[in-house]
């Protein structure tokens, strides 16, 4: 059994990992799981396999909501971020709806952060293995692998705000029941009765699973009530501002934003600017490009970007591609 520190060193040797071409799903990562796919999990399940921590983290996984739950049936699951640590696996919903079921990504947590923040360590983000920087906001929740040596003890609860729970958080929740619908609640900081019932009227209010119980998805609603929404509020990337690239020859997020930008305003994409080369990207990439849109990066997609970019035509994404997009995005020639 290996050690989180072995864990992280292991995910750390990932950094700069890229498929080929960018958006094949093709690496050292997926060739060494043997399936090509996304990959993210499959990242998660070398760096332990790489440490010697494969049963730590339950085992080889691709899915990612199966291993959420795996970590769930193991009584090693915590909803939010409260309590997570380094060397955790914390799972992602882009949606906002915050359940296991829409969990779409995974990576593993190199750092915490006092603004409510995390680093950490993921692959197939941009079609490489790379450090980010995630908000809480789209955070299902983590897993804690059971390291040797101990890990840290788990948070007296899973996250969840049900009767019998105290503190903060209830006072909280009690104030915005009050706030959304007059539910007249005193503000005690105590989970009882009243603050169920409260809670159930809530839920039946807003289509939610009526439990009585004040979860992720029942968060990510209030957050909308509160906002007078009537449906979850879809977390925004951390991207970077628009700026001049640094010509490097890497495809990384910053790139990946400027093309999707580009073409918004060349196309009418409609993408969202979060610096993912995601299927909807690849898409209007290909339509722009005049290719069959299939939402895959293959030979006749690379060679159609190297004609436009004037480079020569390989029908491979090199480095020399990348340099050549950067410096069109720069000069608003693309």
């Amino acid at each position: 059994m290996g050690t989180v520190q072995g864990m992280l060193a292991a995910a750390r040797s990932l950094l700069g990992t890229t498929e080929h071409p960018p958006g094949s799903n093709r690496n050292a990562v997926t060739k060494w799981y043997g399936f090509t796919g996304p990959w993210c999990d499959m990242a998660v399940s070398y760096a332990a396999a790489h440490s010697d921590n494969l049963s730590a983290t339950g085992g080889k996984y691709a899915l990612t909501t199966a291993h959420a739950r795996a970590f769930q049936k193991k009584g090693r699951w915590h909803y939010g971020i409260g309590g997570i640590r380094p060397g955790d696996i914390v799972f992602f919903d882009w949606s906002g709806s915050r359940s296991i079921g829409a969990i779409d990504h995974v990576g593993i947590v190199e750092a915490v952060h006092s603004n409510r923040t995390i680093t950490t360590l993921e692959g197939n983000t941009s079609d490489a293995f790379r450090r980010r920087r995630r908000g809480s906001a789209c955070v299902v929740g983590y897993g804690r692998p059971a390291y040797q040596g101990g890990s840290a003890p788990m948070p007296s609860g899973d996250g969840i705000l049900r009767v019998g729970s105290k503190g903060k958080a209830v006072s909280t929740l009690q104030k915005n029941l009050n706030t959304v619908q007059k539910a007249g609640l005193t503000v005690d900081g105590e989970f009882g009765p009243a603050t169920q019932k409260a809670v159930r009227t809530f839920q039946a209010g807003h289509h939610l699973p009526v439990d009585g119980e004040y979860g992720p998805q029942s968060a990510a609603m209030m957050k909308a009530a509160l906002a007078g929404k009537q449906a979850p509020i879809r977390p925004r990337a951390l991207v970077a501002a628009p700026g001049t690239l640094v010509v490097d020859g890497v495809f990384g997020p910053a790139t990946c934003a400027a093309l999707q930008r580009t073409l918004n305003s060349r196309e009418q994409a409609g993408l969202e600017v979060d610096g993912a080369f995601g299927p909807l990207t690849v898409t209007a990439l290909q339509k722009y490009l005049k290719v069959t849109a299939d939402g895959i990066v293959g030979p006749k997609t690379v060679t159609a970007l190297q004609n436009h970019l004037a480079v020569p035509a390989g029908g491979e994404w090199d480095a020399a591609t990348s340099r050549a997009l950067q410096t069109a995005l720069n000069a608003g020639s693309f």
